[in-house]
């Protein structure tokens, strides 16, 4: 029976959310890092990289450093929401991580981390100004294969005119995160003072992470520069034991900050490694079928952590 649950499972979790587990064996053979793939656009003719500033719309925003630009924004060229638009009422921005055109966000410091941490800050902040603006999504596509058409490191930031219902039903669910830090000690694989990071019970691919706070969050706008220093340092950490265990693998890193109204929400940032690929059960289903156990999983990237 021990056997058979570890072969076969079926998860679901407090957001909905259900996956099937087939996993093959317990444990898997643990891969050496694989080569990095490496980009193929030149500088010359990258969009994103200093001196072709001209090539995207006018610049929003930007943090300097010693009189250069460290992470800037703009708007999206081809924007999914506008402030024209009467049904898809928004904005739809670009923020451009680092200048450097071969960096992926595990290979920038801290402290350009926590920049860019504060640059999605302060565009979630000008967003909330507009009353029209009810929610903000915050995502990144790393490599064709999580969906980005351009190869420089870069986010996304879209805000809406509407709550979408998978963020009101996980609005709904505040203290999940919480109990998770006191009690999901097997899938728990890094901590600093203030957040920690697990792969979820209910993990949609390998290696999936979360990131959350251990004391009562709502909102990317509510963390002061501390806060913000030490959640760049735990980002840092977990998407290096991730790009060395799968070496460099396309993801998405999504950020679950509160709609303007709700008074309470589960903050988090999730990981979404594309090692896997969705088909037909997926689609025809709706649930995930997965051949990884997360707890394992939880193992894996803990042993890639800086010793």
């Amino acid at each position: 029976m021990g056997e058979e649950a570890l072969e076969f499972d079926v998860r679901k979790d407090c957001f909905g959310r259900q996956v099937v587990l087939a996993v093959s064996r317990a444990s898997r053979p643990h891969d050496a890092p694989k080569p990095r793939l490496q980009k193929t656009t030149s500088p010359e003719k990258c969009f994103f990289c200093p001196g072709n500033e001209h090539l995207t719309p006018p610049e929003i925003d930007r943090i300097e450093v010693e009189g250069r630009w460290e992470v800037r924004c703009f708007p999206n060229k081809f924007p999914a929401f506008h402030l024209s638009s009467r049904k898809a009422y928004g904005r739809h921005e670009v923020i451009v991580e680092t200048p450097d055109h071969q960096k992926t966000l595990s290979e920038l410091s801290v402290e350009n981390l926590k920049d860019y941490l504060s640059m999605l800050a302060r565009r979630m902040q000008s967003a909330k100004e507009d009353s029209r603006i009810k929610y903000v999504s915050i995502f990144k596509n790393e490599g064709q294969a999580a969906g980005a058409s351009l190869e420089h490191s870069h986010s996304q930031l879209v805000a809406m005119g509407f709550v979408p219902p998978y963020v009101q039903k996980m609005a709904k669910k505040k203290a999940v995160l919480e109990k998770m830090w006191g009690s999901d000690k097997k899938r728990r694989w890094h901590e600093n003072e203030n957040f920690f990071a697990f792969c979820p019970k209910v993990s949609r691919f390998p290696y999936e992470t979360w990131i959350a706070p251990k004391n009562s969050l709502n909102s990317l706008l509510e963390l002061d520069e501390g806060l913000l220093f030490s959640l760049a340092s735990c980002l840092k950490d977990v998407l290096g034991a991730i790009d060395s265990e799968l070496g460099y693998k396309p993801y998405n890193l999504l950020f679950h900050s509160a709609p303007f109204q709700a008074s309470s929400f589960p903050f988090h940032l999730e990981i979404l490694p594309r090692s896997s690929t969705w088909a037909g059960f997926e689609f025809a289903t709706g649930v995930v079928m997965s051949s990884s156990l997360p707890e394992q999983c939880a193992k894996h990237l803990s042993d890639r952590l800086p010793k």
